[in-house]
């Protein structure tokens, strides 16, 4: 079996040199290791430090095009990871940039704009003290999720990134809501989550996955055995994985 497709490669265009190599590598390795489809996804505009920048996103929207025509075997999507802001599950996408991307992602990360003092409070404190201390980890878990479960609700986003990964989440929750609102869940390559025992709560449920590389460097395009593994591992359907050829 073999990933044939991978929607979360970030490229140079993320500020601050978060990623390594520009579209045109992306591309060129993606037709190496035999994808027959790559989309570029860099942070969304409200990561202080990686964000890909507006005029940035423009430049990328052309630059996609062209190369598309140059590289006709295989599909290049224009894509953006975005980034949950609130606990009201605000995410840093509007209208326009949706319309400039063929796919939006979105996962949470840290070091965001937040919309509140009381947003910033909650995840990037009381968070880190409940991991530490195990103070409060349910009461947490519930806001966690609920701020995540309402970016899935905008029905703004396609595809939910490493759900579980920085946060304490109830992971049930998040895969019901996947179901309801048809949102990809990702299988991270480069990253534990959605981990084999995550994915034995989510095969409960009608939803489906994608394994993606989340590669920063060239050189993770075409590695997919983690994910693939964890994928066997918890018996989910892998009919269900849109990128798996089997």
């Amino acid at each position: 079996m073999r990933v044939t497709k991978d929607y979360h490669v970030h490229s140079k265009f993320s500020h601050v040199r978060h990623a390594k190599n520009t579209v045109e590598e992306i591309v060129n390795k993606a037709i190496e290791v035999g994808l027959k489809e790559i989309a570029i996804t860099n942070h969304g505009l409200s990561h202080i430090t990686y964000g890909i920048r507006k005029r940035h996103l423009l430049s990328l929207r052309k630059e996609i095009n062209e190369l598309q025509m140059k590289y006709p075997n295989i599909k290049i999507l224009l894509g953006v990871e975005a980034n949950i802001l609130s606990l009201n599950g605000d995410i840093d996408v509007t209208q326009d940039i949706i319309d400039n991307c063929d796919i939006v992602l979105c996962g949470y990360h840290t070091f965001v704009g937040y919309k509140t003092f009381k947003d910033f409070w909650s995840f990037m404190v009381l968070n880190k003290l409940a991991k530490k201390f195990g103070w409060f980890v349910e009461k947490q878990r519930k806001s966690n999720t609920q701020a995540i479960v309402k970016a899935m609700e905008s029905k703004k986003i396609n595809i939910l990134t490493h759900p579980g990964e920085k946060l304490i989440v109830d992971i049930e929750k998040i895969a019901k809501s996947a179901e309801k609102n048809s949102i990809i869940l990702e299988i991270n390559s480069s990253h534990k989550h959605l981990s084999t025992e995550e994915l034995k709560v989510c095969k409960l449920y009608d939803i489906k996955y994608i394994i993606n590389s989340d590669s920063h460097s060239i050189d993770t395009i075409g590695d997919y055995k983690s994910g693939i593994d964890r994928a066997v591992e918890s018996n989910i359907n892998l009919k269900e994985v849109i990128n798996l050829e089997i």
